[in-house]
């Protein structure tokens, strides 16, 4: 099951409100299969990135912040911190197809995203909050913070901005 993290998404999101608040509770048989596909993502695991929070439109994932994920200077290497933005994004992304269990042959792609790196990525946990800017059927846009954990003291190091296109089996 996710496990929610009460503690930190007022503060993650600046005060601001999510914009998921605004979108209809997902299908709870869709985020059992989201949470499912997310744990079997070989590089997720790789990188030991976890699910903590799924809603429509917005996801929150981190990671331990372990030597194999970090640079010569001790901090997080910047392709870690840019997948971890793309990763949650990307689940962020899956929970606007609608439907319940089924559907699983709909996915959504990155087409681009740009991550803007503001300090490094050196602590204890990296944790990465992306929510949904605004989406069509087909295109959605959304912003990624991803922030560095280190003694209890939230720090955001990158901020992401990524656009996704939903893909349809072909029928």
């Amino acid at each position: 099951m996710i496990e929610v993290i009460h503690a930190h998404p007022a503060s993650l999101s600046h005060g601001r409100p999510a914009p998921a608040e605004a979108q209809p509770a997902l299908h709870p048989d869709r985020m059992r299969l989201l949470a499912r596909q997310f744990a079997d993502e070989p590089a997720y695991r790789h990188v030991g990135l976890c699910l903590e929070d799924l809603a429509r439109g917005r996801c929150q994932a981190s990671a331990r912040i372990v030597p194999a994920l970090l640079h010569h200077r001790g901090a997080v290497q910047g392709g870690i911190v840019a997948m971890v933005a793309d990763a949650t994004a990307g689940y962020a992304a899956l929970t606007l197809i609608d439907g319940g269990a089924g559907q699983e042959g709909d996915d959504m792609a990155t087409l681009e995203f740009k991550t803007s790196f503001l300090l490094p990525a050196a602590g204890d946990t990296i944790r990465c909050v992306a929510q949904v800017v605004s989406h069509s059927k087909s295109i959605a846009f959304f912003d990624a913070q991803v922030y560095v954990v280190e003694r209890g003291e939230t720090r955001l190091c990158a901020q992401a901005s990524l656009t996704f296109k939903r893909l349809r089996p072909r029928r």
